[in-house]
C-alpha cells in the first residue's frame, strides 16, 4: 500500500489519501508493513554500497535514495532498534512500523530506482546491529585502524560470516586497507575444540556453521542446498564435531541446540525452493534463496522446457485426452504448492482419484512424490488421520498422499479431519509425551482408491470439499520400468513446469478448470451417496408443494426400501427438497386445524 506525500516532502499529511498503487500520486511512501524492516544507509558513497550488494549477494528489494539506499528485509522476531553500529562497522538506521509508518518511493513524479522490486530476504548478519560497536567507516592510516578492526572481529565472532565481513571492511570501509600480514593475523580463526564442558562452544559453532533453526520441534540445518531435518543424519553430523568424545558429549549438544537455536513460529508461511528460485503468492522469483524454508524441490523451473512424450501420452490416457480435465489434474499437483491459508481457504477441497486397479492412480502419487520430493509428503490413510500416532506428520508438509483408502464408510470424525485440514482450519496436535496444541495446516490431501466410498455427512459441507477424479482406463501394456522413465530428470523437468504452470492458473483464477467429467461424475457420486438426492430428482414441483412433510417421507421411505438404498432422516429430505425443489413445509390451517405443508420457500 501506498500513501499520498505532501508536494515535495518525504511525509504525509493528516488524512492523506492511500492506495494499492503509486500512479496516482506525484508524492509517495510505501506503508511499511509488520514483517518489514528498511535498512537505512546514508554515510557510505554509492560505490561501496553496491560492493556490499554484490560482495555479500544481497536480492532483497534495493530503493536508491539521493544519499545512499533502503535495503528490504523481513523483520525478526521481536525486533527492536532504530540506530546502531551495524557488523560491517557503519552506522545505520533501522525502519519499522514501530518508529516509520512510511518511507519514501517517489519524489516530484519519478518514481525511485528500485532493485528486486516485492523480494524480503532474511535479515543477513551484516546488517546485525552490534552492541559496543564503533564506527570504523573511513579509518586511515594513524587512527588506530588495526585495534579497532581486532576489537571489531571479537564482537562479531558469533556470525558465521565473520572472516569476509573483517576482509570487507579492510578493502573497502576503511580508506586505506591494513598490509596483508596485519590481516593475517586479524582474520586468523579461532579453533574451538570438543574439551570438557565445551558442549555450548561446539553448539554454538554447528548452528552458526549450519544455521540451525528449530521448527515444529524439530531441529534444521543448511547442508548447503536446503534445510534438512533428520535425527540420525544430525547426530552424525554433531559427532563429526566432537572428535574423541563419548556420545553423551554429543547428546548434550544436541539438547544445547533444541533449547537455544533460533525458533520458528509453526504458523509462518514458507516460500517453495527450486533450485534456480521460488515460488510465492501465484509466483515464480528467480533467486538463489538460501532462506529457511522446510519446502525445498530438486528440480528448476524453465518455461522453455520442450514437451516430454511419455509425460503427455501418460497424461492422455488418465484423461482420456479431455483438454479441460488435464488442466484440472494438473492443477490439483499444483495445489501442492500453495500454502497461503487464504488461498486454501477459499478454495478448500480434497481429492480422491478413483477407478479400477492398474489404471495408473498409483504411478500419479509416485509422480507428484517425486516432483515434491519425498520428504515433503506423508502417506497416511483417511483412517490413521485420525490417529494421533500418526497425525503430527503432516506438520510441515505440502501433500499426504494416501494410497488405496480402504473400503468403508468416511465417518464423522475422518470427516472432520478432512474438512478442518482441507481448509486450514486449527486442529489440535500433540507430539509423542508433549501437551496438545492447535495448528494449522496446508497439505494438500489426495487419495486413491478403487471404491466408490459413501460417507455419513451428506451436506453441503462435504460436497464443496471433495472432489472426486475418476480414472478408468485401462492400461494397453505394462511397462517395469515405466515409473522411471516417466519421473528420469528430463521427464521431471518437464513435469514441473507444467505443475508450476498450472500453480499459477490456480492464482490467476482463483480456482480450479471446470471440466464436465468432474463435475457430472461428483454428481453422480453425491447422488448415490444421498439417496434423497435421487429419489427429489425423480420428483416433480407438484408431486411435493401442498403435501404435509410425513406424506412424502412415508413415499421416500418405500422407494428406498424398494430399491435396497439407506434411507436417511427427514431432515436429510426436507433440506434436499428445499435445494432441489426451493420448497418448505409451512403452517396452514386445514379445517380449522394447522397443518405443515411444503410451500415455495
Amino acid at each position: 500500500m501506498y500513501v499520498e506525500y505532501l508536494e515535495g516532502e518525504k511525509h504525509d499529511s493528516s488524512g492523506a489519501d492511500i492506495s494499492e498503487n503509486h500512479e496516482t500520486f506525484q508524492d509517495a511512501g510505501y506503508l511499511l508493513t509488520d514483517v518489514d524492516l528498511i535498512i537505512d544507509i546514508d554515510n557510505l558513497s554509492k560505490e561501496q554500497i553496491k560492493d556490499i550488494i554484490s560482495y555479500f549477494e544481497i536480492k532483497t528489494q534495493i530503493v536508491w535514495t539521493e544519499r545512499g539506499a533502503h535495503f528490504y528485509f523481513k523483520k525478526p522476531s521481536a525486533f527492536r532498534g532504530a540506530k546502531g553500529i551495524c557488523a560491517l562497522g557503519v552506522e545505520v538506521e533501522y525502519k519499522h512500523v514501530a518508529n516509520t509508518k512510511s518511507i519514501t518511493i517517489k519524489r516530484n513524479g519519478h518514481l525511485r530506482e528500485i532493485d528486486n522490486s516485492g523480494i524480503r530476504e532474511e535479515l543477513p548478519g551484516i546488517f546485525k546491529s552490534i552492541r559496543k560497536a564503533s564506527d570504523l567507516n573511513g579509518l586511515d592510516e594513524g587512527d588506530g585502524r588495526n585495534q579497532a578492526l581486532f576489537r571489531h572481529r571479537t564482537l562479531i565472532a558469533t556470525i558465521s560470516s565473520w572472516s569476509r565481513i573483517v576482509t570487507f571492511i579492510n578493502n573497502v570501509i576503511f580508506a586505506t586497507p591494513l598490509p596483508r600480514d596485519e590481516m593475517d593475523t586479524i582474520s586468523r580463526d579461532m579453533e574451538i575444540k570438543a574439551v570438557k564442558d565445551g558442549e555450548a562452544a561446539i553448539a554454538d559453532l554447528i548452528m552458526k556453521e549450519k544455521r540451525i533453526v528449530k521448527y515444529s520441534k524439530q531441529l534444521f540445518y543448511f547442508d548447503g542446498n536446503e534445510y534438512i531435518s533428520d535425527d540420525d543424519q544430525l547426530k552424525r553430523l554433531v559427532f563429526n564435531y566432537c572428535n574423541g568424545q563419548k556420545t553423551r558429549y554429543v547428546d548434550e549438544v544436541i539438547n544445547q541446540m533444541h533449547y537455544r537455536a533460533k525458533l520458528i513460529p509453526d504458523d509462518d508461511v514458507f516460500d517453495i525452493k527450486l533450485k534456480n528460485g521460488i515460488l510465492r503468492d501465484g509466483k515464480f522469483i528467480e533467486i538463489d534463496y538460501t532462506d529457511f524454508t522446510p519446502y525445498s524441490i530438486h528440480a528448476k523451473y524453465d518455461p522453455e522446457t520442450e514437451a516430454v512424450q511419455i509425460v503427455d501420452e501418460y497424461l492422455n490416457h488418465l484423461t482420456d485426452s479431455d483438454e479441460d480435465y488435464k488442466k484440472f489434474v494438473l492443477e490439483m499437483m499444483g495445489y501442492c504448492f500453495v500454502v497461503d491459508k487464504e488461498i486454501k481457504r477459499m478454495i478448500g477441497r480434497f481429492f480422491i482419484l478413483v477407478g479400477g486397479g492398474g489404471n495408473g492412480k498409483g504411478t500419479l502419487l509416485s509422480i507428484i512424490r517425486s516432483i515434491l520430493n519425498q520428504k515433503n509428503c506423508t502417506g497416511l490413510s483417511i483412517k490413521n488421520m485420525t490417529d494421533e500416532r500418526y497425525f503430527n506428520v503432516l506438520q510441515g508438509r505440502l501433500a499426504n498422499l494416501g494410497d488405496d483408502i480402504q473400503d468403508e464408510p468416511i465417518n464423522n470424525e475422518q470427516m472432520k479431519v478432512l474438512k478442518n485440514i482441507s481448509t486450514c482450519d486449527f486442529v489440535e496436535m500433540r507430539k509423542l509425551y508433549g501437551n496438545a496444541k492447535s495448528v494449522e495446516m496446508t497439505p494438500t490431501l489426495i487419495f486413491t482408491s478403487n471404491h466408490i466410498i459413501k460417507s455419513f455427512e451428506k451436506g453441503d459441507s462435504y460436497k464443496r470439499r471433495v472432489t472426486w477424479m475418476p480414472m478408468f482406463t485401462k492400461v494397453s501394456k505394462k511397462d517395469k520400468r515405466f515409473i522411471s522413465n516417466i519421473t528420469n530428470e528430463k521427464a521431471l523437468q518437464y513435469w514441473t513446469k507444467l505443475v508450476v504452470e498450472a500453480y499459477f492458473r490456480i492464482y490467476e483464477n482463483e480456482d480450479f478448470t471446470k471440466t464436465s467429467k468432474v463435475e457430472e461424475f461428483n454428481a453422480r457420486y453425491h447422488e448415490d451417496n444421498d439417496s434423497t438426492l435421487e429419489f427429489v430428482h425423480d420428483l416433480d414441483i407438484l408431486d411435493v408443494e401442498g403435501k404435509r412433510g410425513p406424506e412424502i417421507y412415508e413415499e421416500y421411505e418405500l422407494w428406498a426400501e424398494e430399491n435396497g438404498l439407506n434411507v436417511q432422516s427427514r431432515r436429510a429430505l426436507n433440506t434436499t427438497i428445499k435445494s432441489v425443489l426451493d420448497l418448505e413445509t409451512k403452517p396452514v390451517k386445514i379445517n380449522g386445524k394447522t397443518a405443515r405443508i411444503y410451500q415455495k420457500c
